[in-house]
């Protein structure tokens, strides 16, 4: 089972849980959080992004209601969780109530140990499944390559569960502002979440939808799963802006354009066994189609990415 190269967190007992070998070219995503500064974006009354100043590096964000704070996200130790915690100080000073894990991977969540102990920590029930059956330990080995093998990152890190599961979806208001979590399907990783103000139509999408100039990464193993999660997305939600996990913020018609890749790459994938062509003959020297607009600094990355989601697709459509 391979997982070394890139994230490695599943369901127990799924369908589906070991990630694919990665195809040629595939890049693990760069994570090191040395050296990382958030920048606090304000998106509207009390609703605030913290921006990576490294391209895929973890974004997160805040709310601020008349009564009390939520926070998105932890980011990947207890130096960015207190760094987050600062940039909440720097704007309020009412209690963090609330933390939300979006999904299982070390990079949101291994930061949750600095927050109080009064924070409740919510998370969908298959992120606290997985957490469940994790180690701080195991987990930042499976991390190793998105942060160069200096796993020295995760020193100190202790591994604390959320406190609060939901299933399709759950809902707090922080005092006159609203703030609502869901659970559309499986995506990127079984666990991905979505956060949402609907005051100002702003979604934290995690790993489901990365940001401006990207393209869907199936890390998972499953395109049709993917394809029915952004739908179940669609029909929910038109967030005007999108706050991602990694990347930077972009317009919701970001939802349309990764729906609209995952079809292609179904076809193309249809085609090529029809035509009886080999996988590593379609993979190996696949390029994002460039109506999709990559940012050149992402190009490499979602080369692998692209090169991933066909193999998985290919694999899918010969069954």
């Amino acid at each position: 089972m391979f997982v070394s190269a890139a994230y490695a967190q599943v369901l127990p007992n799924s369908r589906l849980a070991a990630p694919p070998s990665p195809p040629p070219g595939f890049l693990p995503p760069p994570l090191h959080p040395s050296g990382v500064t958030l920048e606090t974006r304000e998106l509207g009354d009390g609703v605030y992004a913290l921006m990576s100043n490294r391209p895929f590096t973890d974004n997160a964000g805040f709310i601020v209601g008349s009564n009390e704070v939520l926070v998105i996200d932890s980011h990947f130790n207890g130096a960015m969780g207190r760094q987050i915690i600062e940039a909440v100080r720097r704007v309020s000073d009412l209690p963090i109530k609330y933390l939300l894990n979006t999904n299982a991977f070390g990079d949101h969540v291994f930061g949750n140990y600095v927050f109080s102990d009064d924070t409740i920590i919510v998370a969908h029930q298959s992120t606290i499944n997985a957490l469940k059956i994790s180690s701080v330990q195991g987990m930042s080995q499976t991390m190793a390559r998105t942060v160069g093998g200096d796993i020295s990152v995760f020193d100190g890190v202790e591994l604390r569960l959320p406190d609060v599961g939901f299933n399709g979806s759950w809902e707090i208001d922080l005092g006159g502002k609203v703030v609502q979590m869901y659970w559309f399907g499986k995506g990127m990783s079984p666990n991905d979440s979505v956060v949402f103000v609907p005051d100002v139509n702003v979604a934290w999408t995690a790993n489901l939808i990365f940001g401006k100039g990207t393209i869907p990464w199936a890390r998972s193993g499953d395109i049709l799963a993917y394809q029915e999660t952004l739908r179940n997305f669609s029909e929910a939600l038109q967030p005007v802006t999108i706050v991602p996990g990694h990347g930077e913020i972009v317009s919701g018609d970001l939802v349309r354009s990764y729906r609209q890749y995952l079809a292609e790459i179904r076809v193309l994938s249809e085609q090529a066994v029809a035509a009886g062509i080999m996988i590593d003959d379609f993979v190996a020297t696949a390029h994002v189609d460039p109506n999709y607009e990559i940012e050149p600094s992402l190009q490499g990355l979602m080369t692998g990415f692209h090169r991933w989601n066909l193999k998985v697709a290919f694999n899918e459509v010969s069954r």
